[in-house]
């Protein structure tokens, strides 16, 4: 097939002749070898689970030339919607960013950070447009543009002076801190949907997390609960179900084959009393209650987290009430944050009670 004039869906330049052009198996679509590589697949995955042909969808007939090429190719990009050179997805033609992932579908967009986002002489309809935009299909972190020359949350549609449960948009950044541009999506998400997202960071850290985010009390508790969970499965282990352990499998594996759960089980019900059989599976459901605790955490972390964030900040204004600008803003920012310190202490805590409970129970 001739490709010749057809527009490269990465770099959005024609192709000539004598163009290295490589097409996509699925669904056709022509690309710069170059461009190909450096994507590493094709962008139109919306096409290949529909199982159409990009010629069918994307390839339609170009204008005759007049002299006013520019105009022709803005009217025809008006009228056909915008292909996302992310994603491959089709955007209406008012679009600004990707409905699907969220990338910026022009390059001509200015950054700064806590400020507007727009082009340089954009109106303030644009710029609300952006915003409103940016607001319903929400910071994506896949999207490239996503931390462009530093943006802030406010770069991103998010108004400063909004309200959350009495709060401003900017006191909660400002008591957030570090990583304000993943949580005030969220804090809106909670605030809007009353829905949130699994936080990984407290599922992997659980403790030592709410102490990185100053929740002490949370901090001490979870943790505590964890480590009482360990010692007694080690404890239960070593003094009963280690032992029982070893005579089932002694008695079960005098054959050369593998013993089954059912033999196991036939084993247990013979030989062992209620309690018996009780203790050899209790450390097992000690562990699987350690798992739910960590679970746990990863969904509840983040509205937890907004409800300290927003008490907080309340607490402070109701009890310095001449407080305003720069001094509130610091005594926020002081209150909140993270405590780095505290997190890396309750790890080497954690980490010595591990290896001291290992080494005397082994």
């Amino acid at each position: 097939m001739d490709f010749k004039e057809k527009i490269c869906p990465i770099c959005s330049v024609a192709f000539e002749d004598g163009d290295d052009v490589v097409v996509c198996p699925r669904c056709g679509a022509p690309y710069h070898r170059d461009c190909y590589k450096e994507k590493g697949k094709c962008i139109f995955t919306d096409l290949h689970k529909e199982k159409k042909a990009w010629r069918d969808v994307y390839d339609t007939p170009q204008p005759e030339d007049d002299g006013n090429t520019e105009n022709e190719e803005a009217d025809s990009s008006a009228e056909d919607g915008i292909v996302c050179k992310n994603c491959g997805h089709k955007n209406s033609k008012d679009s600004i960013v990707c409905e699907k992932c969220g990338e910026f579908l022009t390059n001509n967009f200015v950054f700064t950070p806590f400020g507007n986002t727009g082009s340089e002489d954009a109106d303030e309809d644009e710029l609300e447009k952006i915003r409103e935009q940016m607001r319903s299909v929400g910071p994506i972190m896949g999207s490239t543009n996503f931390y462009a020359n530093g943006a802030g949350p406010f770069s991103f549609g998010f108004d400063e002076t909004e309200d959350y449960d009495g709060v401003s948009a900017k006191e909660l950044v400002d008591y957030v801190g570090g990583n304000a541009l993943y949580y005030l999506p969220v804090f809106s998400k909670i605030k809007r949907f009353h829905t949130s997202r699994f936080n990984f960071a407290a599922f992997l850290l659980n403790g030592s997390w709410y102490f990185y985010r100053k929740q002490y009390l949370k901090g001490i508790l979870i943790s505590l609960a964890m480590i009482v969970l360990t010692v007694v499965q080690n404890l239960i282990y070593v003094l009963w179900a280690g032992e029982l352990w070893d005579k089932a499998n002694t008695a079960l594996q005098a054959s050369e084959q593998m013993p089954t759960y059912h033999q196991y089980m036939s084993w247990i019900q013979t030989n062992c009393t209620a309690v018996q059989a009780l203790l050899m599976f209790l450390p097992y459901f000690l562990s699987f209650l350690s798992l739910v605790i960590m679970i746990v955490c990863g969904i509840t972390a983040n509205k937890g987290y907004y409800k300290k964030a927003v008490s907080s900040v309340r607490k402070i204004k109701s009890e310095n009430p001449d407080l305003e600008g720069d001094a509130l803003r610091t005594k926020i920012i002081r209150k909140g944050g993270v405590h780095l310190g505290a997190a890396f202490t309750l790890i080497a805590c954690e980490m010595i009670i591990n290896v001291a409970i290992q080494y005397f129970f082994s």
